[in-house]
């Protein structure tokens, strides 16, 4: 698989419909993030060729004066954060107006691979979930088994008891029976 980054291409009436302002202001920006040094790829015939990365700074830029930046301070900051080095290592793709197919394409997949990744989330949730009420279910039935082999013992030590107390009384009756015969005896 290729690993070439891909750059979208916007024409100015696209990047002022995408940025929500007026064609001469994205004019009136570039020309002042030119001055200012920031270099916007070109087409044959010399127009600007706005990609994704000149969208982000502009973005910058927009955000930057709505926060109350003086003008020329905000393009400074904005070419002093997005301007780079022109790189012949992507490949361009013009964004024209039947493209949005490709565009709803694109979007439709990036949907199903976020809808792919819940549902994968919601089964790796799902066997976390099992594994645990497994293991409680386990530890729970080992704490059971422990307490009635506890429960026994005591039940044995009580029938135990029961039977020594059983014999001691026996014995105490015995003794006691013994003396009466003791007195008795005695009497004659």
């Amino acid at each position: 698989m290729n690993s070439t980054p891909l750059n979208f291409i916007y024409s100015t009436v696209q990047v002022a419909k995408l940025l929500d302002i007026g064609r001469s202001t994205v004019n009136k920006y570039a020309r002042s993030l030119e001055n200012a040094g920031y270099v916007f790829t070109k087409d044959d015939k010399d127009h600007r060729a706005f990609t994704d990365h000149d969208i982000i700074a502009f973005k910058a830029l927009l955000d930057l004066l709505a926060r109350g930046a003086e003008y020329e301070s905000a393009v400074n900051a904005t070419v002093e954060r997005y301007s780079r080095v022109q790189s012949s290592d992507s490949v361009s793709l013009v964004a024209t107006p039947d493209s949005s197919t490709e565009v709803a394409m694109l979007n439709a997949k990036v949907d199903d691979l976020i809808s792919a990744v819940a549902a994968l989330s919601n089964r790796i949730d799902g066997i976390v979930d099992e594994k645990v009420r497994l293991q409680v279910a386990a530890a729970a039935s080992g704490i059971g088994a422990q307490v009635n082999d506890v429960l026994e013992e005591v039940r044995q030590a009580q029938d135990r008891a029961d039977q020594q107390l059983t014999e001691i009384a026996g014995a105490v009756s015995r003794l006691e029976l013994h003396g009466k015969r003791k007195r008795f005896f005695g009497l004659f």
